[in-house]
């Protein structure tokens, strides 16, 4: 009888114990949905936060001051004076960059990557392990460009949104970087802060420069004469997993995946390759003995998917064509307007701000159009968000062209498009407008290449000319009748 009882009283004690547990997990949570809250209303109640938003891997900031009292000062000052300036020919926003928060939205995610094809647990883990190793490496960012004929060192570092000086200086150590030729590459890497770290220059199959960055901003450079052997060889496989992940099976490494990629961007989407689509690739690779040094060049591209077949052919002025010659890339208007408006502020990545009197960058340009003005899409594209900030950008749409092109246009009257449309060239998008902080009617846009900045009515756009002459012409489908017998599937 004894026995039962102290079971009874065990029972009983383990009851306690995991009411108690579980009265205390309630807390736990109740306290823990209770601090979020709080932590929330102090983001948006605080004038000193700082509160970034990362819009499609472009960080922004919202404009904030340092007290209270500045901050009412500058909001007197902005609604004064946007009233006061409804007309102005230098109309102009207050805040050009996106808030972290949108009171309308629309949006659609961009295609999935490798990580984002994992389970959940993994993509943790991975990301984890990454954001570690950021923390450990200064290197930021890497870039890789193969030269187009017509490429300065201005347009290949523009790509990484680094500005006209770096290749002035650049060009002080090595005047040969002048005069770039088609088929060149280049591979370069920035720090932390955004600035040149390290840049490889693929001279010729027997030479290499590297120029790295010294105190006071200045660069040595290095001179690597090869005693390698390059070879052309046909590699043939079929997806399995991504396109990517497929395309290193076969021994490419990421700057000659990134070549095919960006060729291939216009005419079939990658993300969309089933498993088992057939592929074949021409290559030039560079041996040192028997070993790759890493160095090579994709010459062509043949991928069969779903009965039809996809060529890219590189011409000899570093472009990729059709089997038949016909470019791949799409052209880009200088202006998404129908006519050449006047700038009332120009892409400034140094400009004081109106209000504040701190520099912030601009980055876009600002056009006076009156209200109501239609902005066209300057390119096949695909819009990604629709959305509205009363206290920024008031409404706004960013559209996605490629992999590496992508356009924001600000203070709209009125969208004219949603999330997940197709549109193409000279397609009307919206209408112009002042809403958001805005002193006046106008339009800010913003230009994009690889999540990057950079100025709008200066950066070499991406064109439709096939940029060949008649002899040209000619030798290219000589060489893609090649490419095509070699490439047969």
């Amino acid at each position: 009888m004894q026995h039962v009882k102290l079971a009874r009283d065990r029972r009983k004690k383990r009851s306690r114990i995991k009411e108690g547990v579980f009265f205390i997990a309630i807390l736990l949570i109740f306290s823990g949905i209770l601090l979020t809250l709080k932590d929330n209303s102090e983001h948006h109640d605080s004038p000193e936060q700082v509160i970034p938003a990362v819009v499609d891997n472009v960080e922004y900031q919202s404009l904030n001051t340092s007290n209270k009292q500045e901050e009412k000062t500058a909001h007197t000052s902005v609604e004064h004076q946007t009233t006061e300036h409804l007309n102005d020919e230098d109309a102009t926003s207050y805040d050009d960059e996106l808030q972290a928060k949108d009171d309308e939205v629309d949006e659609v995610k961009p295609s999935t990557d490798e990580l984002d094809n994992l389970p959940q647990n993994a993509q943790d883990a991975l990301s984890g392990l990454l954001d570690a190793a950021d923390q450990a490496i200064r290197i930021t960012d890497q870039f890789s460009h193969t030269v187009t004929r017509g490429d300065s060192l201005k347009d290949v570092l523009e790509l990484s949104g680094l500005e006209d000086d770096t290749a002035q200086r650049l060009i002080a150590v090595d005047g040969e970087l002048a005069n770039l030729k088609a088929g060149q590459q280049f591979y370069w890497i920035l720090d932390k802060n955004d600035e040149l770290e390290y840049l490889n220059w693929l001279v010729s199959e027997k030479e290499e420069r590297i120029y790295e960055r010294v105190e006071g901003g200045k660069f040595k450079r290095q001179v690597v004469e090869k005693t390698s052997v390059w070879r052309k060889e046909v590699l043939k496989g079929e997806i399995n997993g991504t396109f990517a992940a497929s395309l290193k099976a076969q021994g490419l490494d990421n700057r000659q995946i990134n070549q095919l990629t960006t060729a291939l961007q216009w005419q079939v989407s990658i993300q969309k390759l089933k498993k088992g689509t057939k592929f074949a690739i021409l290559v030039s690779r560079e041996y040192l003995g028997d070993k790759l040094t890493g160095q090579g060049n994709v010459e062509a591209l043949h991928i069969s998917s779903e009965g039809k077949s996809y060529y890219a052919v590189q011409a000899a002025n570093g472009r990729y064509y059709s089997q038949q010659g016909e470019t791949l890339g799409k052209g880009f208007a200088r202006y998404p307007l129908q006519r050449q408006a006047r700038v009332s502020s120009p892409f400034n990545p140094n400009r004081r701000h109106p209000v504040t009197g701190r520099i912030r960058p601009h980055k876009g340009v600002d056009f006076s159009v009156s209200q109501g003005t239609p902005i066209i899409a300057p390119a096949d594209g695909v819009v990604e968000k629709v959305a509205y900030q009363a206290g920024g950008a008031g409404r706004y749409i960013v559209m996605r062209h490629g992999r590496e092109y992508e356009t924001v246009y600000m203070h709209l009257s009125k969208p004219l498009v949603r999330a997940g449309q197709e549109i193409k060239k000279g397609e009307r998008i919206a209408l112009s407008g002042n809403t958001g902080i805005s002193t006046g009617p106008h339009l800010h846009y913003e230009f994009h290449i690889n999540g990057r900045a950079v100025n709008p009515l200066t950066v070499k756009l991406p064109g439709t000319s096939s940029g060949m002459g008649t002899t040209e012409r000619k030798q290219f489908l000589v060489r893609a009748r090649e490419a095509e017998r070699m490439l047969k599937l």
